[in-house]
């Protein structure tokens, strides 16, 4: 999958660093995408560094502390994702945008256990990434309606069946512990074939999970919380 991922400047309080520190925070970023992404955000700076090659006061310098450093990583990951919706919504075919975007976001979850956290479980989060992750789902609305619109998609599926999908499908790549990393595909192909309307379907007993639900599971509000 094409690396959509990538830090959008070196600077230190709004000064650039200097060309050996500049050099330092992107291996450290690198680092930290790489062991975020294979073992989750479960991992300390400790370990940033020690994969970095770099010392631990080096780490501390640039990001005193960890969520400093997932911000650093996610926060512009989050925004190409919206992007990516957004384009999957300029798609001419509503059933084409809803598979590419699907393919898109079941194959970075897959790959990246970090951003799998992040997006899915709110963990290690900020305001600018809680304002990302909310501003995926007016997206998914969308994507829904118009493919269900143009009569391909099946008028039971819900905007929030889709982060239950693709958290299923990043599950097959963890069931695998590395041995299959692409068999989300085979699974997704699957779920797509399900989704699509058919003259002939029968109607799906079992409803989707309320939004509330979704949203309490993605940690976007706690289950104490009501809607007003």
């Amino acid at each position: 999958m094409t690396d959509m991922s990538r830090d959008t400047g070196s600077t230190d309080g709004g000064r650039p660093l200097r060309r050996d520190a500049a050099l330092n925070r992107e291996k450290i970023l690198q680092a930290a995408r790489e062991i975020f992404g294979e073992r989750g955000l479960k991992v300390t700076l400790d370990d940033v560094a020690r994969h970095a090659g770099v010392g631990v006061g080096t780490v501390y310098r640039r990001f005193p502390t960890k969520e400093a450093l997932v911000r650093a990583l996610f926060e512009h990951d989050l925004t190409l994702r919206q992007e990516a919706a957004e384009k999957a919504l300029a798609h001419p075919d509503p059933w084409q945008g809803l598979v590419d975007f699907l393919l898109l976001m079941a194959g970075d979850l897959a790959e990246n256990r970090g951003l799998h956290e992040v997006i899915m479980m709110g963990t290690h989060s900020s305001a600018p990434i809680e304002r990302a992750r909310g501003g995926l789902r007016p997206f998914l609305a969308e994507l829904i309606r118009r493919a269900q619109e143009s009569g391909d998609l099946r008028p039971e599926v819900t905007a929030s069946d889709l982060p239950v999908i693709v958290h299923m499908l990043a599950g097959t790549t963890a069931f695998t512990r590395g041995m299959r990393p692409d068999i989300w595909r085979r699974y997704l192909e699957i779920l797509l074939n399900g989704m699509r309307q058919r003259p002939d379907d029968p109607p799906l007993t079992t409803p989707s999970l309320s939004d509330e639900v979704v949203e309490q599971a993605m940690g976007f509000r706690k289950p104490s919380d009501r809607t007003p």
